[in-house]
């Protein structure tokens, strides 16, 4: 009866993980002040409803993000994510010890967090569609505090994953996370 109690407490523990990720994506829909209406989150639609009213804005927006330096972290971040998402898609049904794993447990979750910085870079050098003020808090420092958010998002998506890992692997679980960093590497933060 015990080993069935673990199997149930460990699917309602899987379940909840995946609704988690889902969270973050609702999460992440807080417009911007840029010009691209939420750039952090549900970018993709809005853009593509703008692209195809006027294709002509592809041209203005990669000449515009090729002169912008958060640009190029964007770029960092989504190598490094590809990266990351190849190696887990060919070691799968494993508790990963090796490639990006050996030096943090969530790479894909800094990918992202590179990637959100560099997005965010790039809404600071872009002037406000409207002059956002919030207690007297200008656009900028807003858009830095959303970002903040979705770090933070970001590390309790990646501690409810490890909830689930312990689950899954127990003490070799705990053994890996007490010999790789949770983040950041070489910054040995539980």
């Amino acid at each position: 009866m015990n080993s069935r109690n673990s199997k149930i407490k460990t699917k309602i523990i899987s379940i909840f993980t995946g609704l988690s990720s889902y969270l973050i994506l609702l999460a992440q829909y807080v417009p911007c002040t840029a010009i691209w209406f939420g750039f952090m989150s549900v970018p993709l639609v809005t853009y593509l409803t703008f692209y195809f009213q006027n294709p002509g804005i592809l041209i203005y927006d990669i000449q515009f993000l090729t002169r912008s330096y958060g640009f190029y972290i964007v770029i960092i971040g989504l190598i490094f994510f590809i990266y990351t998402v190849v190696y887990q898609l060919t070691h799968r049904k494993q508790l990963m010890r090796t490639g990006p794993y050996r030096y943090i447990r969530h790479p894909q979750y800094v990918a992202f967090i590179i990637m959100t910085l560099g997005m965010t870079v790039v809404a600071f050098q872009t002037s406000p569609v409207f002059d956002f003020i919030l207690y007297n808090i200008d656009g900028h420092t807003i858009l830095f505090l959303i970002w903040i958010g979705e770090v933070l998002a970001y590390i309790i998506l990646g501690k409810i994953e490890e909830i689930a890992l312990k689950a899954k692997y127990g003490d070799k679980f705990l053994e890996y996370a007490n010999e790789v960093s949770f983040m950041i590497p070489f910054l040995k933060i539980k």
